[in-house]
């Protein structure tokens, strides 16, 4: 069972993903901020972390820079989700879902990113 981790400040979105992720089979995890997002990760090791941009304490952008910058934890896929533009520098290298996105495309996004080193 694939672990994930979702990092969104947006308590609706993170109850939906949950409920949606763990129907399919995966084993999901939580996290309202940048700096929450980095410590479970830091302890737990998700394989796959979806990540919105726009959020208080540590936003996406600066919780993705971290995880480039840790020899430990730069191999985690990670998606980064935003409602607004991003640039591919923002990304880092990084797959990108638009919000509000289909549920196909977040399940496809998912599977596709956790297969890619398998």
């Amino acid at each position: 069972m694939s672990k994930l981790l979702i990092v969104d400040d947006e308590v609706a979105i993170l109850e939906a993903l949950t409920d949606i992720l763990s129907v399919e089979g995966y084993e999901v995890a939580t996290a309202a901020n940048g700096a929450e997002g980095l410590e479970h990760t830091r302890k737990d090791r998700p394989d796959l972390i979806l990540l919105d941009l726009m959020m208080p304490v540590m936003d996406g952008q600066e919780m993705l820079r971290r995880l480039k910058e840790d020899p430990d934890l730069r191999s985690i896929p990670v998606v980064v989700m935003s409602a607004g533009r991003v640039s591919k520098s923002e990304l880092q290298g990084s797959r990108f879902l638009a919000k509000p996105f289909e549920l196909d495309d977040l399940l496809d996004t998912v599977s596709a990113e956790l297969n890619k080193g398998h």
